[in-house]
This record gives structure tokens, C-alpha cells and sequence, in this order.
């Protein structure tokens, strides 16, 4: 720090002195060591104020600064002396605080302003470096879509075989059907068979379900007419013995209307009756070798009960029972033409009545039959 310097030695010299002498209550004029504490220019000011003897600096010998100077170096580093006027105090601090600031002004403005010189004396500003901008980050090209390929039409389903036309099954080959039974039964005696002495009833009703209550002649005409419908879509032609439940029709009329078709075949469909409930299962019958009416007719007869009964078990998944022959029927004992009775199953048989009364069964045995009579057709 620079020590204060007094530029105008007269004019403050002057006023210091008058200032003293108002400060202390005379107008004396100042003492030799007074006067002489005043220097020309140059000269630091080294005037003490006079001691107070009320002091505690008077009972210690001198008063020291924190840093432990006495207190009249501390004076020459800046503090003007206690003897010095205010106008003096005034001056003083206001050019070494004057002078201090504009040495710290530019100490700071190097400190703050400067990194150092140039080769030419002059300072120059630090240089930042200059700020660098962000690279942008490369963008990838997305790839590009291949478009999916429209997947290929199906191809059209190759049309179903069509079907075989019937005729090449049935040649127009006829077939009679009798639907077994009538609603009114006609207990009038006729021949067992043609120039018979036997005598039996004509025609009688049937039985009746246990479960549907369905009546065999009902049952009967059902399964006759679906089986016409099946044969007739093979080619064949049908002759249908009834068509009604309000007939007075004979087992041997009936067996007549199949002679003057002059049949392929004759199927008589009947459904069985028993004591017992737990009797089940389809059966066909046909005369024997030796029946004295139509005994030569056997063989063609069995034939047709065998592929019958075989058809109607493979569709219908019944029970297969047996081929029964005998000469004790009526119907079949006055045909000319091969003839079987198909005996589907046990009306008196809780479940097999109840599979009765179902379309979808009944739509089996007529398959079932239709069946075993293409067979018997194609092995005559």
C-alpha cells in the first residue's frame, strides 16, 4: 500500500493548524514539536496526539493492534494519527483510499480482465476456447419395406366326385315293399299257402312300443317309405304294397302285388315282439329248401336275407341275431319271387324302441337294407 502524500503542503498546513486549534479550546499558536510534525511534501506525517492520561495506555506503557504493532506504526500504514484534524483525517483517507482503490481497480481488471501481456506490452482478454457444436448424430436410413407378397389364392376345392348315377346300380330293377301290418287287423282265415288246407289269420296288427308306444304298423310304413326313397335314388323302381295305415290288405294279396311286379325282390318289414324286455337285435327269415310252395326259391331268398340283415347290422350297429327259415309264413309261402322278412329289432326292448322312435336311426336301417339289397342285386 502506498503511504499518503500531501500535494498542496500550504493550504493544508494552514488548515490543520486551525483545525487543532479549535480542537483543543485555544488560539495559542502551535509548539516547536507540533509545528515540526508537519513535513513538506514527501515526508510522512508522524504527529502523535497528545496522551490521555485517563487512558489504560498510560498503565500498560502502549496500546498494540490484534497483530500486536503499536499503535503508531499502524498510523504510518494509513490510520491518520489522533492529533490530526478532521479535515486532515478527511484529505488523507480520501486520497490513500483514492489511490488504494484505483490500485485495486487495476489490479482487478488484470486479475479479472487479463491472462498476461502481448509482444507488445498491450494485455489481452483470455480466450475461451471456442465452443464446438454438437455433432448430430447420423441418421440411419430406415430399410426400406419389402412389401409381403399377396399369398397365393387357394386353389378351388376339386369338385366331389359325382355321384354314381342310381341306375347303374338298380338297372331299373324292381323291388316290392310291404310295410307289415295295418292299423285295423283282419282276423278272416286264408291258406298258409297256395292250395293249402292250413288256415290262418290274414293279417294282423302288431305290436306296439314300450317306450315311444309307437305301433309296429306305424314303425313299419316309416321305415318302407324311407327305404323307397333310398332305392328309388339307386335306380331302382318300387312297388309299395300300402301307403296307408287304413288298409284291409292280406299277407297273401300282398305277396301277390310282388308276384305280378315280378319282383327282383320282396321285403317284408316287420319289428319283433317278446316277453322279455332284454331280447334285442335285427333277424330275417325265409323259407326252407324244402317248403312245398316255394321251396325252389330258397336259395335266391336266403341270399337276399343274408346281404340284408348283413347291410342293416353294418349301418344300423345293431345286434345281429340270424337267418330263421321256415315255412310257417303266409307271405312268404305264396311268393314267386325271392322274398325275406326283416325283423329290425324289439319293440318291447326299452332301448332299442327308444332308437325307434329317432329319424336318425330310422334313416339307418333304410340305408342298412338298401345296402344288402344292392348286394343281393349284384351277386344274382
Amino acid at each position: 500500500m502506498k503511504k499518503c502524500r500531501i500535494r498542496k503542503p500550504a493550504l493544508l498546513a494552514a488548515l490543520m493548524l486551525l483545525l487543532f486549534a479549535g480542537c483543543a479550546g485555544r488560539a495559542d499558536p502551535p509548539r516547536p514539536e507540533e509545528a515540526q510534525a508537519i513535513r513538506l511534501e514527501g515526508e510522512p506525517i508522524m504527529a502523535q496526539a497528545p496522551a490521555d492520561p485517563a487512558t489504560p495506555a498510560e498503565e500498560s506503557g502502549e496500546t498494540k493492534s490484534e497483530a500486536g504493532q503499536p499503535e503508531d506504526e499502524q498510523t504510518e500504514a494509513g490510520q491518520p494519527e489522533a492529533g490530526q484534524s478532521e479535515g486532515e483525517q478527511t484529505e488523507a483517507g480520501a486520497i490513500e483510499t483514492g489511490e488504494t482503490t484505483g490500485e485495486q481497480t487495476e489490479v482487478g481488471e488484470t486479475e479479472t480482465g487479463e491472462t498476461g501481456s502481448g509482444p507488445n506490452g498491450e494485455s489481452r482478454e483470455a480466450e475461451s476456447p471456442q465452443s464446438q457444436p454438437e455433432p448430430v448424430p447420423e441418421q440411419t436410413p430406415e430399410p426400406e419395406q419389402t412389401p409381403e407378397p399377396e399369398p397365393a389364392p387357394e386353389p378351388a376345392p376339386e369338385p366331389a366326385p359325382a355321384p354314381q348315377p342310381a341306375s347303374i346300380t338298380g338297372q331299373g330293377q324292381v323291388i316290392a315293399i310291404d310295410a307289415g301290418h295295418q292299423a285295423k287287423g283282419n282276423n278272416e282265415k286264408e291258406p298258409i299257402g297256395p292250395g293249402a288246407t292250413e288256415m290262418k289269420a290274414k293279417v294282423s296288427s302288431g305290436t306296439r312300443g314300450v317306450v315311444s308306444g309307437m305301433a309296429e304298423y306305424e314303425l313299419t310304413l316309416i321305415l318302407a317309405q324311407k327305404l323307397r326313397d333310398e332305392l328309388t335314388a339307386r335306380g331302382y323302381t318300387v312297388v309299395m304294397c300300402r301307403e296307408s295305415h287304413d288298409v284291409n290288405i292280406s299277407n297273401s294279396e300282398r305277396a301277390q302285388m310282388a308276384n305280378e311286379a315280378n319282383a327282383a325282390a320282396f321285403i317284408r318289414i316287420h319289428a319283433d315282439g317278446s316277453d322279455s324286455q332284454t331280447a334285442e337285435g335285427a333277424m330275417t327269415i325265409c323259407q326252407t329248401p324244402s317248403n312245398p310252395y316255394n321251396g325252389s326259391l330258397h336259395d335266391q331268398s336266403r341270399l337276399l336275407s343274408d346281404k340284408v340283415l348283413e347291410g342293416l347290422v353294418n349301418a344300423a350297429g345293431c345286434k345281429k341275431r340270424s337267418v330263421w327259415e321256415t315255412d310257417t309264413m303266409s307271405g312268404i309261402n305264396w311268393a314267386s319271387v325271392p322274398v325275406t322278412i326283416v325283423e329290425v329289432g324289439f319293440m318291447t326292448n326299452p332301448k332299442e324302441d327308444a332308437l325307434f322312435a329317432t329319424e336318425e336311426y330310422q334313416n339307418k336301417l333304410a340305408q342298412g337294407m338298401a345296402d344288402g339289397i344292392d348286394a343281393f342285386c349284384a351277386g344274382r
